[in-house]
């Protein structure tokens, strides 16, 4: 297979792919189709295996064959067009989609919902703790148009717990029997699609001391970092946390 570089799939510094795996704009014949896609899936493959490898997980969360089978989800990519030469080099991933779940709220009343949930989260290691996290779940946000404090988060590990709490002002997580956690702004306005649909929700027994209960083990990256929250401020925010860190 002819190796293309990173820049040359992937022309934006943030990538929002669907199930199509076919990046915004992309133009091409059949064959250079193919070419682009066989070099994407193992583009994606590598990262995912990074990010599973830095979760301590035993099993991969992202690859391209269960982003092609899984419609509801969207990858979000992030490169270092500078890196490597000038080639660039992929070096975060952003993986969210939508999700049934049944939710204790704060009053122990259970909530059959369908929020949008983070479920892999992962920046390589020599890209850590200088913006890149907050840049692209910043840049999520705004491209699907939603709050941190409505997204569930599955299985938060104690760096994202600290990551929320820095970056948006969530703490207190409510961690559920379904290794989920939300905030607890997220029952505020949430709509209970139990009642939507007709349907009565089951009778469930909460877990005694559920809240109190030892933490799950992390399915989201355990390689989380802070850092100043660029992408807000702008409309253009990644240009300017571009700009910022490129002075430094």
């Amino acid at each position: 297979m002819m190796e293309l570089t990173v820049n040359e799939i992937l022309h934006d510094e943030i990538t929002k792919l669907d199930y199509t795996l076919i990046p915004p704009g992309y133009h091409g014949d059949v064959r250079s189709m193919r070419l682009m896609q066989d070099n994407l899936n193992k583009l994606i493959n590598e990262i995912g295996e990074q990010s599973a490898a830095a979760q301590g997980l035993n099993r991969v969360i992202t690859t391209a064959e269960k982003m092609r089978n899984s419609p509801d989800n969207t990858l979000f990519l992030l490169k270092d067009s500078l890196t490597n030469q000038g080639h660039g080099a992929l070096i975060g991933l952003l993986k969210v989609g939508y999700k049934k779940l049944y939710l204790f709220d704060p009053r122990n009343k259970v909530r059959e919902v369908e929020p949008l949930c983070v479920l892999d989260f992962f920046i390589t290691q020599d890209h850590q703790r200088i913006g890149y996290g907050r840049v692209l779940f910043d840049y999520m946000l705004q491209a699907l148009e939603v709050h941190p404090y409505e997204l569930a988060i599955d299985g938060p590990s104690t760096k994202m717990e600290q990551f929320l709490a820095k970056n948006y002002g969530i703490d207190n997580l409510l961690r559920q029997n379904n290794n989920f956690a939300v905030a607890a702004q997220f029952f505020d306005n949430v709509v209970d699609i139990s009642n939507k649909s007709g349907r009565s929700t089951p009778a469930i027994v909460a877990a005694v001391g559920r809240f109190a209960a030892a933490k799950p083990p992390s399915a989201i990256a355990n390689v989380i970092h802070g850092g100043t929250p660029y992408y807000n401020d702008s409309n253009n925010g990644y240009v300017r946390a571009r700009r910022a860190m490129n002075t430094h």
